[in-house]
């Protein structure tokens, strides 16, 4: 087996400031209210001259006026675990094998890496998707869950510190690992550097018994398991059967645009999620949380199962840009539900060759997600004989947002152009003129229809040539005096 710890040393600030840009001076406060101190500060407020363990009030002294430019959020652990589920979640395209720490994850790999072409290609997925995420992840490879874990939890520490890809060198790698970045308790730690014993090699050497009578036989067993001597049997993380994840705006946003950032990282997260699953979404909510309780509801609706990121914040974008925000933003929530699944579109050799049907359908979900429902039509056939009545103009996409199924067509030939109302044509010996008489190349057929609704038609339809060339679609009523009628032009 082969284990990918990643270890979030800023979990708790990178989950409050993920709907905010990096450049946005942002800090978490913690401890009594009368005597808030600063916990986590970001980047920019760490150039600022603001540290952890800071009184608030002073941190907010040293941000150049005004002072609303720092932004300030409580700590809030709920949010923490949170932001951790939806990023395993998210690491489900990668593996099932997914299991939480405290401030990270573990992924058995061994059976992906065929998959993603080799170890190296799949580290580099999983940095970059995780920084894309908002995240900064520690990674270690390790051949035991709790061995990566000690490995990343000192990589932190020790950047140059090398993760361990064959069993045969595990205790190599694990005996430089200084006591402190292992996670054990405390006493334990103060205790054994009271020792002299300040490194996990140095634990290695110990007698096994008496390490186990004198420091309990809880350290013992962390340590066979690290080694492999003992198995390490790890809860899994299940992913939930809908997707649904949001996000706290650092500041109020009272525009669509400054939107854009925070939705991104919403999306890459399904993304992930869909990719786990081999599947798409065709119906999308985004909640657009207000001060108050109050909530804007935006719907997008897909004619096509659909998972990337970037195709679905631009048709968000279209849908965003026509919401007229009443209030400010405070937070956001995507919630997704209903797979389908999803099948890759294949590319084209040629730039207008077989791809161009998903660029019509790209164009029909702008074009919905842009004007609405009620504005972009297509035609629809209905299982009706009569020409005028065997088609009508439909929604691309219904009120639900899933894309309008055609209904059944008749095979006999139609013409493309249809007149708004069948003309009446002169005869002459029975023969039907419009610009000389016509050639009757085709019929009769007979439609006998309507009764069901009073609008009764009995015709028989044929297919004429003009003198001009013209092909034409004409029909003779044969309910009362037999009358002639133009209807449709073929192409």
């Amino acid at each position: 087996m082969l284990w990918i710890a990643l270890y979030l040393p800023e979990l708790p600030m990178e989950s409050a400031a993920r709907g905010a840009p990096e450049d946005v001076p942002l800090v978490l406060s913690d401890g009594p209210v009368h005597r808030l101190k600063v916990c986590a500060a970001n980047g920019a407020a760490r150039a600022m001259g603001i540290a952890p363990d800071m009184a608030l009030a002073a941190a907010q002294a040293l941000c150049p006026a005004p002072c609303s430019s720092l932004r300030v959020m409580a700590r809030d652990e709920d949010r923490e675990q949170a932001a951790l589920a939806s990023l395993a979640g998210w690491a489900g395209q990668f593996t099932p094998t997914v299991s939480l720490e405290k401030n990270g994850l573990l992924l058995e790999v061994e059976a992906s890496l065929a998959l993603f072409g080799g170890l190296m290609p799949l580290l580099a997925r999983l940095r970059r998707g995780v920084r894309e995420l908002g995240f900064s992840a520690v990674p270690a490879v390790a051949p035991t869950p709790l061995a990566a874990w000690w490995l990343a939890r000192a990589r932190h520490v020790w950047p140059g510190l090398r993760s361990c890809f064959d069993p045969a060198r595990l205790i190599e790698h694990l005996r430089p690992l200084d006591l402190t970045v292992l996670g054990w308790p405390e006493g334990s730690v103060s205790l054994l550097e009271g020792l002299g014993i300040r490194r996990l090699g140095a634990c290695l050497d110990l007698p096994r018994d008496g390490f186990a009578r004198r420091f309990g036989p809880e350290l013992a067993t962390l340590l066979d398991r690290a080694l492999g001597s003992l198995p390490d049997p790890r809860p899994l993380f299940t992913p939930s059967e809908s997707f649904s994840s949001g996000l706290e705006l650092p500041a109020e946003v009272d525009r669509v645009e400054a939107l854009q950032f925070p939705l991104r990282r919403l999306l890459l997260e399904l993304e992930g999620f869909l990719r786990g699953r081999g599947a798409g979404v065709s119906q999308l909510e985004l909640m657009l949380g207000h001060t108050g309780k109050r909530r804007t509801r935006v719907s997008l609706g897909l004619a096509a199962p659909e998972r990337h990121a970037s195709r679905l914040l631009a048709l968000l974008r279209e849908r965003l840009n026509r919401v007229e925000l009443s209030q400010p933003v405070v937070s956001m929530i995507l919630v997704a539900e209903g797979w389908l699944p999803f099948a890759a579109e294949n590319a084209g050799l040629f730039p207008d060759g077989p791809g161009r049907g998903g660029r019509w359908r790209d164009l029909q979900e702008r074009l919905h997600a842009r004007l609405g429902s009620g504005r972009v039509h297509a035609l629809r056939t209905e299982a009706d004989h009569r020409p005028e009545a065997a088609w009508r103009a439909a929604p691309v996409l219904d009120a639900a947002g899933k894309a309008q199924t055609p209904g059944p067509g008749v095979a006999a030939p139609r013409p493309v152009w249809l007149l708004r109302a069948p003309r009446p044509l002169p005869c002459r010996d029975g023969t039907p003129d419009y610009h000389g008489p016509l050639i009757l190349l085709q019929g009769p057929e007979r439609i006998e229809a309507g009764w069901w609704d009073d609008r009764p038609a009995g015709r028989d339809y044929y297919v004429a040539k003009s003198r001009r060339g013209e092909l034409l679609w004409v029909y003779r009523d044969h309910r009362a005096a037999p009358e002639w009628y133009l209807h449709g032009v073929f192409a």
